[in-house]
This record gives structure tokens, sequence and C-alpha cells, in this order.
């Protein structure tokens, strides 16, 4: 691979990271540090890190956030040719041959985002293009298992990977929740050694609990409101973006197109596990009606309960969709738009 495309592409990583670090918790902050530090090191995400050595790269990267941050996007060059850094289907098409993926988008607070990894596949479904990668080469700090460009979708295996790991680091056996349970379905033993072992078992749950990511995303381009992207745009309040966007979610989960159904019809349980257990934030707070469900259902294993309960949401999510578009249409610029959402998440 041209060590100048990958070098361009990790200067773009610099500079949205310089611009945006200050959005995330500071223990958010280290997490996603020590992810980023794995992933430029090609460690696995369950090696051990050394402390000096990665303090060492922070105060490096964080030295020269002051310049980056004033700068802005490199052009991507590919066989001679220049292509805007989010410019994704053309650069994906001059990469085909090389087998790599490329990704760039906005992520959590709109932070700009921009990966590149060996392509494991490409496929069509419902007319999106379906990419799934395998080792990230280049990235920056945001990572999102799942992430819906227009009509692309990314899978990302890496950070699905991570993801799942830091679920397993929060298990209790002293009592059953939705996540032990889920790692149970999954073939996970109390106590599972970090063995050759564990590594197939996560690699297994990852590519299996995958597809119902891809299902999600799916369901995003199908549930989407064209006025979503601006409205997006004019909440610059964080909880308001959180908020929203746990809706989009939710709403995206529980359509006829989304995981939950899938879920239902396959009688999958280790797949509905894990998908109660990684609920959090404002997705948690608006669905107490799925965990009320799914306490129920594992009394009684009845799948009615699970599919009553997203039939539920989704005409309570589809709803309050429906009413944030109608607000920002009538709203006098973003400050009230922002203070009326703040209204609805405060009822």
């Amino acid at each position: 691979m041209d060590a100048v495309l990958l070098s361009d592409i990790k200067y773009n990583c610099n500079i949205s990271d310089a611009q945006f670090w200050g959005y995330f918790s500071v223990c958010g902050l280290l997490m996603r540090y020590r992810d980023l530090y794995r992933s430029e090191r090609g460690l696995k995400p369950w090696s051990e890190i050394d402390r000096i050595d990665i303090m060492s790269w922070i105060a490096d990267k964080e030295a020269k956030w002051p310049d980056l941050e004033q700068r802005g996007f490199r052009d991507l060059v590919i066989n001679g040719k220049s292509y805007g850094p989010f410019d994704v289907v053309k650069i994906n098409q001059a990469l085909s041959e090389h087998q790599l993926v490329y990704g760039a988008g906005y992520g959590m607070y709109m932070k700009p985002t921009f990966f590149l990894a060996e392509l494991r596949s490409l496929r069509t479904i419902s007319g999106l293009s379906v990419y799934t990668s395998g080792e990230e080469l280049v990235r920056d700090l945001f990572t999102a298992p799942g992430m819906l460009q227009e009509t692309t979708i990314f899978l990302r295996r890496e950070p699905l990977v991570m993801l799942l790991l830091y679920k397993f680091s929060e298990l209790n056996t002293r009592r059953i929740t939705a996540l032990e349970d889920a790692f149970a379905q999954y073939g996970f033993k109390q106590r599972q050694l970090l063995d050759d072992t564990f590594e197939q078992r996560i690699e297994a749950m990852a590519e299996r609990y995958a597809d119902i990511l891809l299902l999600h995303e799916v369901a995003e381009y199908h549930e989407e409101a064209a006025e979503w992207k601006d409205i997006l745009v004019r909440s610059e309040d964080r909880k308001v973006e959180l908020y929203l966007r746990a809706i989009k979610d939710l709403m995206a989960d529980t359509s006829d197109h989304g995981p939950y159904k899938k879920i239902v019809d396959t009688r999958d349980r280790g797949a509905l596990s894990l998908t109660v257990a990684l609920m959090e934030g404002f997705r948690r707070t608006l669905f107490p009606g799925i965990r009320d469900a799914y306490q129920e259902f594992m009394l009684r294993e009845d799948w009615a309960i699970i599919e009553n309960a997203r039939c539920a949401g989704y005409e309570r999510f589809r709803s309050l969709r429906d009413r944030i578009v109608a607000l920002y249409g009538t709203s006098e610029g973003k400050d009230e738009f922002n203070r009326m959402i703040k209204e609805m998440f405060a009822a």
C-alpha cells in the first residue's frame, strides 16, 4: 500500500482528533487512547500495554494538537488521481484492486472519522454496499462497529471485538444478567481464560453478532428522515445530540427491517441478551419496555413478549421522531430547537 496514502489518511485522523478530543469524558478518552495505541502497534485487543510507552505516545500525540487543530483535511491521491477525503464511493472503487476498504463520515458529536482497513468482504444488501473490514491500518480515536454513510454500510470487526472484550470484562458471576446470559449463549464459560480458545470464541461471537449490527444499519437506511442530518447539525448541545441519536437507533432496532424482528424470528436468545445488555444512556432510559419484556421472557421463554415490546417501542419512537422533525420545521433557530428538545427528554 502507498505509504503516502496511509500518511495522508493518518494526517486527517490526527486533525479530527485534535479538534474533537475535548468532547470525550476523561475516562472515555483514556479508553480510546488504549484502543488506538493497540491498533497502531498491531497488538491484540487483550494485549498488555507498557505504561511508560503509552504515556510517551499520548504526550507526543497531544503536543501536536495545538498546531493540527488549525488545519484542514488533505485530499487523498490514489494512482495519480485526487479525491476529497469524504468521497467514499470513488475512493473504494480506486482501492478495489488492493483488497482494502476506506471509510469516512461523521460520528458522535459530528466528529469527522476516517479509517483504512483490510477488506474481508463486499456484498450488496437491499441496494446498499456492505463492506466488512478486518485488520485496521489507520483510524482515528472514534470507532463504531457499524456505520451507515449514504448508501454504504461499514461493518468493522476490530471495534466490534474490542466492544465485546470490554463487555466481557464487566461480567459479574455473582448474579445472572443479560450480559452473563449473552456470553453463556455464545459458548463462554465462567472465568474463561484469555487463551487461544477465548480468541476463537470472541471472533466467532463477533462474526455472528455482526449480522445483527448489519440489520440495524439497514433499518436506519429504511427509516431515515430526509431532515435528520440537518437536525443533528442543529443540535449543538451534546445531550440533545445523544437523545436524538438514541431515538434514531431505537427506531431502527425496533423496525420491521431491524434486529429485534430478526432475533424474534430466529429465536436467537444470545443476540437478544447481548442487544439488551449493550443498551446504555438514553437508549436504555427511553426503552424500559424491552428490559421488562426481557425479564418476563427469561421466566417464560415466550417470544411473543419480545415481539409485543418491539412493536410498541417502534410506534413510540416513530412518533417521537415525527414530532422532532415537526419541531425542526417550526423552530426559529438552533437555540429554540435545542430548548424544545430538552423539554421533551425532561418530561
